[in-house]
């Protein structure tokens, strides 16, 4: 049977292969001065490149079979060559131990799968998303679009490849959004229980406590967060199962690069931690090991050693307070009759209007297109600013009770805004479920995702041709 090369296959080992030592000979800097790191992340390539590593390949032998796709020794290689890289060594790819080498192409197989996933589900990338995907990996390297489309040319190689790469990032994305985001539901009583069980421990708490993190760029690419888990979660194994103590599993990856490790000699107060950390720290007790998961910029694993009550300052529990503003608008959207320059016109005649003294709640009534709100007069009520979009903030911020903004435009057309009245709100209690809204719907998403790519791998047909293969523990 002959095996079809994915444009996602090609992008990936042109970009680590290539591209990479051209844009740091483009710019003239020398080896990380120009990107940040991670194991193929998209705008985090790796420069320093061996010489070897940066001639075109022969692909040759397949690895693994993944449905109707194959992964190639040559890709495998390629990967592994550029998380050396990335842990600051050097050497040759095909000779890294066989656990690393299976974990990368475990992988590159979950990879593979969703992609297959998202075309399976038709799952279309704008050209405006694509763009704004090219010009983020612009500005990891420093560069505007022009800069880097010109150091792709000098590589030898054209754009294309960095933008399927990009396509099928952003279709990855997308694809996990509908298959697990839309599984995550936090409830109010998810809120209430959690408040209840921790007492508020984020602010009345502090901790003794062990930590492995494994540090992420920040546009991480699947491959690379994917590969920080896994290494994190056979370090849980081997704790659990008694094989390591969690300093022996903390030693033995630093030892092998990129991951960092601490212990807190002193106690910790919560409320000095990232929120991630406080959370999970919150839920454990003393001698517990947390789950792997992910903190801002990092993947992280966490043993709890002590807890106690945590001195708090007259001043530490923060209030906050928050501007809403109690509104009306006028909302005129372009149509098959009233092109967006005419709509425009119609809204800054009625802006002069109402600026000549006519009555802006009959004016809504009569011309606003937002059905929702023009028959109260344009009514939308009281909302607060931090929550509106930052065109629509910026318009009203400082407007005073009785003033109208000017016509600005916004996600829902020509807007005209007239604030009846101001007032601040304490929304202490308010971001404090927020904050526990937001922890417990990551941890939630994290856990969905993982048995999602689990699903994923059981139901697809996956053929292993490594020689060397091992099998990653419960998969």
């Amino acid at each position: 049977m002959r095996y079809p090369m994915t444009r996602a296959r090609i992008g990936l080992l042109a970009l680590i292969c290539l591209i990479a030592p051209c844009l740091a000979q483009a710019q003239g800097q020398g080896v990380g001065d120009t990107v940040g790191s991670g194991m193929g992340s998209v705008g985090n390539f790796s420069l320093g490149a061996s010489t070897q590593q940066r001639q075109p390949r022969t692909l040759d032998k397949i690895v693994a079979v993944v449905d109707d796709d194959v992964i190639l020794e040559s890709e495998l290689d390629a990967a592994i060559g550029e998380l050396m890289q990335q842990r600051g060594g050097q050497g040759n790819p095909a000779s890294a131990p066989a656990t690393l080498r299976s974990q990368v192409l475990d992988q590159l197989i979950l990879r593979q799968l969703q992609i297959q996933r998202a075309e399976k589900d038709k799952v279309e990338v704008a050209p405006a998303e694509l763009q704004k995907g090219v010009a983020r990996i612009a500005r990891r390297n420093n560069m505007d679009v022009a800069q880097f489309s010109q150091a792709v040319n000098a590589s030898g190689m054209s754009m294309s490849a960095i933008q399927d790469r990009v396509r099928d990032e952003i279709k990855i994305s997308k694809v996990r959004q509908k298959e697990v985001m839309g599984q995550v539901t936090i409830s109010d009583a998810d809120v209430d229980r959690y408040l209840a069980n921790q007492s508020l421990r984020s602010r009345d708490r502090a901790y003794r406590f062990r930590e492995i993190r494994i540090d992420l760029a920040e546009d991480a690419d699947t491959t690379a967060v994917g590969l920080a888990r896994e290494r994190l979660s056979q370090a849980r194994r081997a704790i659990l199962a008694g094989d390591q103590s969690f300093d022996e599993a903390a030693s033995a990856l630093a030892a092998d690069g990129n991951a960092d490790t601490r212990t807190s000699s002193d106690f910790v107060a919560g409320n000095t931690l990232s929120d991630a950390v406080d959370t999970e720290l919150a839920t454990l007790k003393p001698g517990q090991l947390s789950d792997v998961f992910r903190s801002d910029d990092a993947m992280v694993l966490l043993k709890l050693d002590d807890e106690r009550g945590a001195a708090r300052a007259a001043d530490d529990e923060q209030t906050i307070m928050v501007t809403e503003a109690n509104m009306r608008h006028i909302v005129l959207q372009p149509n098959e009759i009233r092109n967006a320059e005419r709509t425009r016109e119609l809204a800054r005649t009625l802006r002069q209007r109402i600026a000549a003294g006519d009555d802006f709640e009959s004016l809504a009534r009569e011309y606003s297109d937002d059905s929702a709100t023009a028959n109260q007069g344009g009514l939308v009520g009281w909302i607060p600013l931090n929550r509106l979009e930052p065109n629509t903030r910026r318009q009203i911020a400082d407007l005073s009770p009785g003033q109208t903004s000017r016509v600005f435009q916004s996600a829902s057309g020509y807007e005209i805004v007239r604030v009846e009245d101001k007032r601040q709100v304490d929304e202490t209690d308010n971001a404090k479920r927020d904050k526990v809204r937001q922890q417990l719907g990551r941890k939630q998403a994290a856990e969905e995702g993982n048995l999602w790519l689990r699903r994923l791998r059981d139901e697809a047909y996956v053929d292993i041709r490594m020689a060397d293969y091992q099998p990653t523990p419960d998969r």
